[in-house]
């Protein structure tokens, strides 16, 4: 699984320099960081609000730069 999840951050950081926009890598490093928490700081075998609030926590500051970078 770890291999699988190595694959997708590499992908999502391919998009992100081939797009070239700042929303669109943004983006892509918040998913980025939700996949680290899961997979390799193993949240996804820790309780499930560990992960829900990491995950709320990462879709909060994404959200803030998204405004904040417009």
């Amino acid at each position: 699984m770890r291999l699988l999840t190595w694959f997708g951050l590499m992908a999502l950081a391919g998009l992100a320099v081939s797009s070239g926009r700042l929303d669109v890598a943004l983006l892509c490093g918040g998913l980025k960081a939700a996949l680290v928490g899961s997979e390799f700081m193993e949240l996804r075998h820790a309780h499930r609000l560990h992960l829900a609030v990491f995950v709320l926590w990462v879709v909060g500051l994404t959200s803030v730069l998204l405004v904040v970078s417009r």
